[in-house]
């Protein structure tokens, strides 16, 4: 076992004449001790680019995890509300996190003005509590009537994409709305997506800048993204990229930002789940939680929702009753009320749900993770300094590295010792470690072909709704002038084959075929096609949400249920005083009757089932292509319910990509595609060959890879419906 520590992180702080000659020194609120509000050197930066009228148009804040980059995106409207902000955030809970935190904020700075959390259930609910026909005008009147809006980057693209229909505005009157009202757009976290949401994001910028607008886009990820700063500079906008300043010394005019911290990483042996090695790791758990004081707090970051649920129920039944130390859990599976107080408890085990920012103060993490972002991200969780909040006496972190690959930790080791750091030594986390870590983790592939592949067919349809404006000859100059922004953006040679390939899918005689391809070029992370409703009997009380049907019937056994046996349990949920909400079913698969299908979960598995799928038709006159199937089934594993799931399932339109030229194991290892990148087996019922499917966005990623992969020109390669 790999034994290190971490050396503790200060950040420089801004010079206070730096600080005077900005004007900021009397506005900064002042601490419980009387001092002024004391700003790092990379805030104070990150505010003189956001409200510089010549500054950049792009920034890109890269402290570390920590370090403050959420109060320094929002200093401009702390300081001056005035200048309004649109804040988006990878995760519903982490914007609601968020709002909170601007709670504190505002109380601090002694502002008071409008902001709110907004995701699509709570738009739902505005446009029915103020009786508006369309979600478009309660989002009108949120854009209208406050300051500060925490959301997520999905409602942001669906805006600039003219997806809300109106009945009343103009095409472009909500996005003129949105811009119009807010000077800085923040994307915070940003690290965490791919290219299809680089380009959505880069394609709406353009857009917006190209319109007259003077606006600021600000980034804030410990791990950029360098697509978007290789496009952004194609493309001619200007950026910043503004790091923190940092030292493991203590010393005048650097400030606490981490925590010394034990770090271990635990190779696991070849067939040794993470959840056999935790049962195995009890009695130390125990022993810190006995020994430490002020008591522990923890944390269980795995990669799998179902692995965390076990986890949790196993650590609940070995550790609460014994020994006082409670469990909370906070995944996909979770539903709100849970989510609430997973938090507080004295270990919470989730899954990405609490690695992208959710705020909580640990001194004690098991973790796995499957990429150096992903091992970063999840280890900057420990450690953090409190303002005003008693540090633990020690920080301790157990990374956990699979025994399906066994050279990761060998090269861990070698890549530590290339840094200077050995067994039982000390490193530096900044440097040493990230650096060990990055050249240590394998490199998984960025999907680039997709841009000139199918995100340009967004800017197609940009340009497109842009010149359909009618009597707006402004709008034609615009789009003349994105149509030339975009050719950069893309490094196109000219923008002709985009717009042919948009004007194919939007051609109303194939709209079965082709509208659900667009539909997933232009939504933000795709469509979620296997959605169902999950009443969830494994835990009490018992819990109901949507979720993906794959995962389920691999991981549970389950029966089918009907809406109103869901309903009415849900009800006598509430009706206990226990509280809660109805998962939003409209998502959901229909079957027949347009009837929601819900799984009634009754128990996890120990060990997750294979699964494969069959598909009625002959997937060879599809072999790798996207197409929009129909007549998919589930062939293994088997179940008592499995007719009534394929009745429904076998009555969706999904957008797919099949192949028979590779498996998936093939296509993992040739293209480094990501872990969590999903690939299926199914077999074509005619001819009862295997191929290897993906669906929805997925989808689009892996052609427009292959494509490249075979040398075949992304742009002119035609498109098949």
């Amino acid at each position: 076992m790999l034994t290190i520590q971490t050396l503790p992180v200060f950040s420089k702080e801004a010079d206070e004449t730096e600080i005077r000659s900005s004007g900021l020194h009397d506005r900064l609120p002042f601490k419980p001790d009387g001092t002024r509000w004391l700003l790092s050197q990379h805030q104070l930066d990150t505010y003189k680019a956001a409200t510089s009228a010549n500054g950049p148009q792009i920034i890109l804040n890269t402290a570390m995890t920590g370090d403050g980059k959420s109060l320094a995106a929002y200093l401009p409207i702390l300081l001056n509300p005035n200048h309004h902000t649109f804040g988006m955030y990878p995760t519903n809970e982490l914007s609601r996190d968020q709002g909170r935190q601007f709670k504190n904020y505002m109380i601090h700075f002694q502002q008071q003005f409008p902001y709110c959390s907004l995701w699509g259930a709570e738009l739902t609910r505005l446009a029915e509590e103020h009786n508006f026909t369309y979600r478009a005008s309660a989002l009108k009147e949120r854009f209208d009537n406050h300051n500060v809006i925490l959301t997520n980057p999905d409602i942001f693209n669906l805006v600039m994409n003219y997806r809300y229909r109106s009945g009343i505005f103009s095409p472009n009157e909500l996005p003129y709305s949105l811009c119009t009202n807010f000077d800085n757009f923040i994307f915070d976290e940003f690290h965490i997506f791919s290219t299809p949401q680089v380009v959505s994001v880069l394609t709406a910028m353009l857009y917006i800048l190209e319109s007259g607008q003077r606006h600021k886009f600000i980034f804030s990820s410990a791990t950029p993204n360098t697509l978007l700063q290789q496009m952004a500079q194609r493309s001619g906008l200007q950026y910043q990229i503004i790091e923190g300043t940092y030292t493991n010394q203590a010393q005048a005019g650097y400030r606490s930002v981490l925590h010394p911290t034990q770090l271990q990483f635990h190779p696991l042996r070849e067939k040794q789940t993470v959840e056999e090695w935790i049962k195995g790791f009890l009695p130390e758990i125990v022993a810190f939680w006995q020994t430490q004081t002020p008591r522990p707090k923890g944390a269980v970051i795995v990669n799998s929702v179902v692995t965390a649920r076990r986890i949790a129920h196993m650590l609940s039944t070995e550790l609460t009753g014994k020994y006082g130390i409670t469990i909370g859990e906070n995944t996909g599976l979770t539903d709100a009320e849970r989510r609430a107080t997973s938090l507080q408890k004295d270990i919470v085990v989730g899954t990405s749900t609490i690695d992208v920012g959710v705020d909580f103060n640990i001194n004690f993490l098991v973790f796995e993770s499957a990429n150096a972002g992903t091992f970063l991200q999840r280890f900057g969780r420990l450690g953090r300094y409190k303002m005003g909040e008693t540090a633990f006496a020690q920080y301790q972190a157990h990374a956990l590295i699979s025994g399906k690959t066994p050279w990761v930790y060998a090269r861990i080791e070698e890549k530590l010792r290339e840094q200077g750091v050995v067994n039982g030594g000390e490193a530096d986390r900044p440097t040493q470690l990230s650096g060990a870590i990055y050249a240590a983790l394998p490199e998984e592939t960025d999907f680039a072909n997709y841009a000139k592949r199918w995100g340009v067919i967004q800017a197609a349809h940009i340009i497109t709704v842009l010149e359909s404006i009618k009597n707006q000859q402004a709008y034609t100059r615009l789009a003349t002038q994105l149509t030339k922004k975009y050719e950069q953006l893309f490094a196109l040679s000219n923008f002709h084959s985009a717009r042919k390939r948009y004007w194919y899918l939007t051609d109303k005689s194939r709209a079965e075929q082709c509208a659900p391809i667009l539909d997933e070029v232009i939504a933000f992370r795709g469509t979620s096609p296997f959605q169902v409703g999950c009443w969830d009997t494994t835990i009490d009380p018992e819990a109901f949400l949507t979720y993906d049907l794959f995962p389920l019937v691999q991981s549970a056994d389950y029966l089918v249920e009907s809406r109103e046996n869901y309903q009415q349990a849900m009800m006598q949920r509430a009706s206990d005083g226990q509280g809660t909400s109805e998962a939003d079913l409209k998502y959901a698969m229909k079957g027949k009757g347009e009837k929601p299908l819900v799984l009634k979960v009754l128990e996890y598995k120990a060990e997750r089932d294979w699964l494969k799928l069959r598909v009625s038709d002959d997937l060879s006159l599809w072999n790798d292509q996207v197409f929009v199937l129909m007549g998919l089934a589930i062939d293994e594993p088997r179940s008592l319910s499995i007719g009534a799931v394929n009745q429904v399932l076998s009555r969706q339109s999904v957008v797919c990509y099949a192949t028979k030229r590779w498996d998936a194991r093939e296509l993992r290892r040739m293209l480094k595609l990501p872990s969590h990148f999903p690939l299926y087996t199914a077999v074509d019922s005619n001819r009862n060959r295997e191929y290897v499917l993906t669906f929805g966005k997925a989808a689009l990623m892996l052609e427009a890879q292959l494509i490249g992969w075979r040398k075949k020109d992304v742009e002119e390669e035609p498109i098949f419906c």
